[in-house]
């Protein structure tokens, strides 16, 4: 939820998730006043995704069972402009890569907005670094103040607290260009986020699959505990597409990058690591 530098989403969250931004700080109070007392309506709000992806861009927000408005694991697959993406992409092709990451830079909104199809463009701040030790971006803004366009909602999901963790471990898997990634199904807390990237797209999905997004489990790996560092640590597994048990195929993690791993960033009540 950080969108100025030197200002953690810790920050924010003691001075209840607002921006210091004064033609937005009236409005945005009188928006949390009036759903202070609901535990189900959200607030507009700072909201920080993960980018990650070069031909097709995807980003993935930084969720927390804590906060309803932030109760959401939401992918989505978005539009930045041109020169941005030079930029992103240059980096990204250099020996050290690190997580950029983008937040709103103007109005605030709730993510539900972005489901229903009534907001499709965001003014978004853009970082090349984040600390998940500050729960912030790092240094200043690589580009402030640019629109960012969303193309679809790959994945919305909203935490169900019915609902049980996965007995195995569970990732979301999708992509588009040959380019394919990973992330981490988040459960129940505590839990974690994990991004990865895939040297080549799986050659057992077709292409409308893995643009669709599927889910796949590995039978082999329990989801609990839950890991201080990323569990994938072999270089292929069996896993199970979509839980059937007729459809076991070997996902293969040679020279895949994990883009972000954490169990901390305000994810959880309490960080297990």
């Amino acid at each position: 939820m950080t969108e100025q530098p030197g200002v953690s989403r810790r920050d924010l969250l003691i001075s209840g998730g607002l921006v210091a931004t004064a033609p937005l700080l009236g409005a945005a109070r009188s928006a949390q006043s009036a759903a202070s007392s609901s535990p189900i309506v959200d607030t507009p709000g700072v909201h920080n995704f993960f980018m990650f992806g070069s031909k097709t861009l995807y980003v993935e927000h930084m969720p927390m069972f804590t906060e309803e408005k932030h109760m959401y694991q939401v992918i989505l697959r978005v539009e930045l402009p041109d020169a941005i993406m030079r930029g992103y992409r240059a980096r990204q092709a250099g020996p050290r890569r690190t997580p950029w990451n983008l937040v709103n830079s103007a109005s605030l909104y709730t993510l539900p907005q972005i489901k229903a199809g009534t907001l499709r463009s965001i003014q978004v701040d853009v970082y090349e670094d984040y600390s998940n030790a500050d729960a912030a971006p790092v240094g200043s803004p690589f580009a402030t103040d640019v629109p960012l366009e969303v193309r679809e909602v790959l994945h919305f999901r909203h935490w169900d607290f019915n609902i049980p963790r996965p007995q195995h471990l569970t990732y979301l898997l999708f992509g588009r260009g040959g380019e394919a990634h990973l992330s981490h199904y988040i459960a129940r807390d505590p839990d974690f986020q994990h991004i990865v990237t895939l040297r080549s797209a799986p050659a057992w999905l077709s292409r409308d699959q893995l643009a669709a997004g599927v889910e796949i489990c590995l039978p082999d790996v329990p989801s609990a505990p839950v890991s201080c560092s990323s569990p994938l640590r072999d270089k292929s597994y069996r896993v199970l597409f979509q839980g059937r048990q007729d459809a076991m195929v070997t996902l293969n993690l040679t020279g895949a990058s994990s883009i972000w791993y954490s169990t901390g960033n305000l994810l959880n009540a309490n960080d297990p690591c």
